[in-house]
């Protein structure tokens, strides 16, 4: 099968979700049947540790729809979501949540967006079912990405998305691992509608989303798109140096003799700007060796059954 012979590719990265995994596919396979279109359910296992891989390989032995990748390991959702939307053969791609809080019956109010213009579509959540300080986290994250990308959108949580072909083959081009997929999408600039859709509590289980977890979206939103962290360290330089010279100015003529308490902590201040800028340098730092290195984003233990007889390359 040609690349962008179907109407949509749906894609959905999985971790430990045998409890949803059924009925994701059938609430997917109705919703798109309905309207008649020619789709994919393309399905990323991300190194489950429950039954999820197994009964995802039933549902693709009997659904010939149905395309199932599976990690060797955790390799994170930015990592399954390329590798699903990279294989993609829809004109159309869409992403989601395996969890079933984005309900697969409101895809088609994203595909419409897409239809009147929209290069991306991205849903807003009217009601949102998360605790406080993951709402408050959450909030920084869309401050954030708003800032960074300059896109007039409310909402930038979640993975329910849907992208143009075009805007998919230019991903392609400039991604690299652990680089969010959507905020790369508005920072070049594609036209994008926000949709108002329905958004349900999770099943089963809580959020995986962890307060670390937040910390390293904002450290990759920050680093994948902006140097900005590197110019403030040069501001932050420059008024160490000036506030430590006034301040040893200070004491030299307010108490002359006593120079140990200054001193100290003069040597505090100065060490402590260091270690802050040797992190923020780190951060790039990590980032330009994966990519010389070849870091991998992820590795397969299994492809698609289907693929693979039909001799398509991965």
């Amino acid at each position: 099968m040609t690349r962008a012979a179907l109407d949509v590719s749906i894609v959905v990265p999985l971790l430990d979700e045998e409890r949803t995994a059924a009925e994701l596919v059938r609430r997917t396979c109705a919703a798109l049947g309905a309207r008649r279109l020619s789709f994919e359910l393309i399905l990323v296992d991300d190194g489950s540790r429950d039954a999820t891989a197994a009964i995802l390989r039933e549902i693709e032995a009997e659904e010939p729809r149905v395309r199932v990748f599976e990690f060797t390991r955790n390799f994170g959702q930015v990592a399954a979501l390329a590798c699903g939307i990279f294989a993609a053969r829809g004109r159309v791609v869409v992403t989601l949540d395996g969890d079933l809080q984005n309900p697969p019956e409101e895809i088609p109010k994203l595909l419409e967006a897409i239809e009147k213009g929209a290069w991306v579509a991205t849903a807003r959540r009217a009601q949102r079912y998360e605790r406080t300080w993951r709402w408050l986290g959450s909030r920084f994250v869309h401050e954030l990405a708003r800032a960074l990308t300059g896109a007039p959108i409310r909402d930038f949580g979640g993975q329910f998305k849907a992208y143009r072909r075009e805007v998919v083959d230019a991903l392609r081009t400039l991604w690299a691992p652990g680089k969010p997929i959507f905020p790369l999408a508005l920072w070049l600039g594609y036209p994008v509608a926000e949709v108002d859709v329905a958004h349900e509590p999770r099943p089963g289980g809580g959020s995986r989303y962890t307060f670390g977890a937040l910390v390293r979206i904002n450290l990759d939103l920050v680093t994948s798109f902006t140097t900005v962290p590197l110019v403030l360290l040069g501001g932050v330089g420059l008024a160490g140096v000036a506030l430590g010279a006034l301040g040893l100015a200070l004491c030299a003529w307010l108490e002359p003799d006593g120079w140990l308490a200054p001193a100290v902590a003069l040597a505090v201040f100065v060490l402590g700007g260091v270690w802050c800028a040797a992190g923020v340098l780190g951060l790039y730092l990590a980032r330009v060796y994966k990519q010389v290195a070849g870091t991998t984003a992820f590795a397969l233990r299994r492809a698609p059954l289907r693929d693979a007889a039909d001799g398509e390359s991965k």
